[in-house]
């Protein structure tokens, strides 16, 4: 039997060797990060602003996006297969097995690659001492060595190869392709420039009913739904409050927006699912504002809730935030809801204009960043403005937009 059977027409290495644009980005990206190590003085300008960062800060830095790596590689979405792969390469021979432990693999050790650059990075900007070098070594390989073997394990298949893994052996079909649909519908979205499709679906609450389907209740479960994502949440406010003290240079204002939109976009998506379905919203017998209006209080909520974990971690590291970056909060929130709660992405008259780099359409490019602007927006004007009278105003208007626009 042939154990190499590939699907006609699929590049290898993902087309990094093709010499098609799949070459041009590799190249282009290994080209910006091997040139950051020589403009050592200007990154420490920028991120440390003249200051020496205490050690212990950084490597609690590195610690939080070790948590994120192995947090995404232990939510297995490597298991996945096409249904047809499933029905013929199978009957034609192609170990099955083999190629999703070589995904696994591969998974693996572009996370290791990528924390170690960034440990690399930090400690040659910072200039670590030796112990720090040793114990970010350590942290990374601590970390890494359990994550593998807590995603390639399963129950009662033993560790026979690591061509073999437990994981990959143990995988049943239905499992294969429920995360082979997902993985198309990701790559729908990318494709069509509809990012709105990957917003995560809500799971079963046990001992919880939609009876009456009022909005209060509506919102809140739209949360519960989702509840696996808040320990996403906890770790974007751990990195948000990490970051503030170890990269000084860096606006309070830009950690806060970005982290809180970050934290609270996939529990946007309970009104995201219901403004895309007329026939819900038809359903609910209510209007549009009355329904935006009992969102944006329960994300509101999540924002508060949010932001006392970032202000308790800012103050045990002694780097409490400043009054203006607190004004964030709001304007995240309008901007989450203003991108869940926008309408389907229309592809007429899409009104594409020449730039340097290609054709851009235009109103497309409107659609898909509707809401993600309007955060952008406050970031920008609330960096520049100290807390007071001018900042609040703004930050009134633009959450009172995202909520009601």
């Amino acid at each position: 039997m042939n154990n190499h059977v590939r699907p006609p027409g699929r590049a290898r290495f993902a087309g990094v060797f093709s010499g098609d644009y799949q070459t041009f980005l590799a190249l282009f990206g290994i080209g910006l990060l091997v040139t950051a190590f020589f403009r050592l003085d200007w990154w420490r300008e920028a991120l440390f602003d003249g200051a020496r960062p205490a050690p212990v800060v950084l490597l609690g830095l590195l610690a939080v996006c070790c948590a994120f790596a192995w947090q995404s590689l232990l939510r297995r979405a490597f298991l996945w297969a096409e249904p047809a792969a499933l029905t013929w390469l199978d009957f034609a021979g192609a170990d099955r097995v083999r190629a999703i432990s070589g995904r696994l693999w591969l998974g693996w050790s572009t996370r290791v690659l990528a924390l170690g650059y960034l440990g690399t990075f930090l400690a040659t900007v910072a200039t670590f001492p030796p112990w720090a070098w040793l114990t970010g070594a350590c942290l990374l390989a601590g970390s890494a060595v359990p994550a593998l073997v807590l995603a390639a394990r399963a129950p009662g298949t033993p560790w026979r190869s690591p061509r073999r893994l437990p994981v990959a052996a143990a995988a049943g079909r239905r499992r294969l392709v429920h995360t082979w649909a997902e993985r198309l519908i990701r790559s729908v979205a990318v494709s069509f420039l509809d990012p709105m499709l990957m917003l995560p679906s809500a799971r079963p609450i046990g001992g919880w009913s939609l009876r009456p389907p009022t909005l209060p209740r509506l919102a809140w479960l739209g949360v519960l739904g989702r509840a696996r994502f808040l320990g996403s949440a906890l770790l974007l406010a751990l990195t948000a409050g990490l970051a503030h003290a170890a990269l000084p240079a860096v606006p309070g204002v830009v950690l806060v927006g970005l982290g809180a939109f970050a934290a609270l976009i996939p529990f946007g998506a309970g009104i995201g699912e219901l403004w895309r379905s007329p026939g819900k919203l038809r359903w609910l017998d209510t209007s549009a504002g009355a329904l935006r209006l009992w969102f944006a209080v329960t994300l509101g909520g999540l924002a508060a809730v949010w932001g006392l974990v970032l202000a308790a971690v800012t103050l045990l590291l002694g780097a409490p935030l400043a009054g203006t970056a607190w004004l964030a909060l709001p304007v995240a929130t309008g901007s989450v809801l203003r991108t869940a709660a926008r309408p389907p992405v229309s592809y007429d008259d899409l009104g594409g204009t020449d730039l340097p780099f290609g054709q851009v359409p235009v109103r497309l490019v409107t659609q898909v960043t509707r809401g993600a602007d309007l955060g952008v927006l406050g970031i920008l004007l609330l960096a520049g403005l100290p807390f007071g009278l001018a900042a609040v105003l703004i930050t009134l208007a633009l959450t009172a937009y995202g909520i009601l626009r």
